[in-house]
């Protein structure tokens, strides 16, 4: 029931991370971008959650 603090900070960080994904997907959806700036747009986002996957799996994996 109970997470401890370690689980805690991922389940947000990840969560927060997943959220500022589909801000990006979001924000391709309101504003006028050009067809060029969405591919780098959707990969950045994409990159910024599996390298935040990747630190908090390092994290884990070094602590564990």
């Amino acid at each position: 029931m109970f997470q401890s603090n370690q689980e805690l900070k991922k389940t947000v960080v990840f969560n927060a991370s997943v959220g500022a994904v589909l801000l990006i997907l979001m924000m391709l959806k309101w504003l006028p971008i050009s067809a060029d700036w969405e591919l780098p747009l959707i990969l950045f986002g994409l990159g910024i959650l599996f390298y935040v996957k990747r630190v908090l799996w390092k994290d884990e994996k070094g602590k564990g």
